[in-house]
């Protein structure tokens, strides 16, 4: 048995980013790690969009309205602290969805939808 005791930090990480919202304006939002009851309803409303085959295995996504926002409504804040509704975000330009997206899957260690399992098996 080990005498080292491993830490493992209960902060959620964030990362800080400035979005122009006006010609020459910028407004400072957070990408945030999801708490775990966030993860579990992003998950769940993901899951629900989910094409299955005849085994039950995932093969794609029957509805992608929502797919970057969907996400981003779980850790996407404003200055003052208050998560970004979802609505708001579809307003804003795909560039700018994809971007915070991205950002959002790396803070929460999250694969992209369409990179592993496509890249994986063009390899073999």
């Amino acid at each position: 048995m080990s005498d080292s005791i491993k830490t493992i930090s209960i902060l959620r990480k964030s990362q800080p980013v400035d979005l122009e919202v006006e010609e020459g304006k910028q407004v400072r939002f957070y990408v945030k790690e999801m708490s775990g009851a966030q993860r579990d309803e992003y998950l769940n409303k993901t899951a629900q969009k989910s094409r299955l085959d005849d085994k039950g295995d995932v093969v794609g996504l029957k509805d992608y309205r929502g797919l970057y926002s969907n996400l981003l409504s779980f850790c996407l804040y404003d200055a003052e602290g208050k998560l970004v509704p979802e609505s708001k975000i579809q307003e804003w330009p795909d560039a700018a969805q994809k971007a915070l997206y991205e950002m959002a899957n790396d803070i929460n260690g999250m694969s992209k939808p369409d990179s592993e399992g496509a890249e994986g098996d063009e390899k073999n």
